[in-house]
């Protein structure tokens, strides 16, 4: 009979790159098949550490650093990557997500909003446009080793792991109190 799987979250530990299979589905979105060293948590048992293939997209596939869902085998230790429901890598949610965040920029400035000034850099964090960062914050949350998106924590009036969701460390930037 088949073994069932269970749920737990992994750490990207490193990613071996690329296998030879490359596909385009319906969508445009164009997948690779990627061999990471994981090191699964499943809950109340101890780590370990595992190779595994995973069928990611190529603009948005997980790195080292990032914790992910996976299901695991228990008795073998044989585990999957679960990128679908991953608002981070599932394209299906990343494009739903743009859809949306362009549909709310239309509105505003269809109602009124200030359109934003011209300058020579312009910072996106989560949709929002930000002149400068308000924190510097570590690459890596310090609870459970997850890479933190830097460009988004820092303009974040309070920066929290997107995982964990515990508080980052942060030092306040102040550049307009500088000489």
């Amino acid at each position: 009979m088949f073994d069932k799987k269970e749920p737990a979250e992994a750490l990207i530990v490193a990613d071996e790159g690329p296998g030879n299979v490359e596909d385009t589905d319906i969508h445009g979105v164009h997948w690779d098949h990627h061999k990471y060293i994981i090191e699964v948590r499943p809950p109340g048992e101890a780590p370990f550490r595992i190779e595994t293939k995973a069928k990611v997209p190529i603009f948005s596939k997980p790195q080292p650093g990032d914790v992910v869902k996976v299901t695991y085998d228990p008795k073998n230790h044989h585990a999957e990557i679960q990128i679908e429901g991953d608002e981070r890598y599932d394209p299906k949610l990343v494009r739903e997500r743009e859809k949306q965040q362009a549909a709310a920029r239309r509105d505003a400035l269809l109602s009124g909003a200030p359109a934003p000034q011209a300058t020579g850099t312009v910072h996106y964090a989560h949709g929002h446009l930000d002149d400068e960062p308000r924190w510097t914050v570590p690459a890596k949350c310090p609870e459970c080793g997850a890479r933190v998106d830097q460009t988004a924590a820092e303009a974040s009036g309070d920066p929290r792991c997107e995982y964990c969701e515990k508080p980052l460390p942060r030092m306040r930037v102040r550049a307009h109190d500088l000489p």
